[in-house]
């Protein structure tokens, strides 16, 4: 048996980098934030037009629930992992705000204004705030997991 105390440190040197670096490919996927914004922006959009005009409303659901089912299975292809949320409460509950409250926004507005302008302004702001969550995310899971 070994007792060299050189040998022990390089490997728990080895152990701390591999991790690292796996925390770093989790969060540096740079096509993954705004695929993820522009999906969860979809979801205010389809709510307002189901209101006006449903058959338009429920295919762009359909079409960001198959856009957010594929940006997950690419996200594990890619990864190879499956980030862990625990510890992470504060952010999925900023982002179920921002998404319930552009959802209901959405819906009241449309119900008594219909379809405007407004709607573009909605879009954008909830993908951009869905974005930088999710980059907030990916910095905070880095710097709860050690990432160099």
């Amino acid at each position: 048996m070994e007792t060299d105390p050189f040998d022990a440190q390089a490997s728990l040197d080895a152990v701390s980098s591999a991790e690292g670096r796996s925390v770093e490919l989790v969060t540096s996927t740079p096509w993954y934030a705004p695929w993820y914004g522009v999906t969860c922006a979809a979801f205010p959009v389809a709510i307002a037009l189901v209101v006006v005009r449903p058959r338009v409303g429920f295919a762009i659901l359909a079409l960001a629930m198959a856009s957010l089912t594929l940006l997950i299975a690419r996200y594990r292809r890619v990864t190879g992992v499956w980030p862990s949320g625990q510890g992470m409460l504060a952010h999925f509950i900023a982002a179920g705000v921002v998404l319930f409250g552009a959802g209901i926004a959405s819906y009241i507005v449309a119900g008594s204004y219909g379809v405007g302008w407004w709607l573009i302004a909605v879009a954008v702001v909830t993908a951009v705030l869905m974005a930088l969550l999710s980059r907030g995310y990916d910095s905070a899971y880095a710097r709860k997991h050690g990432a160099r």
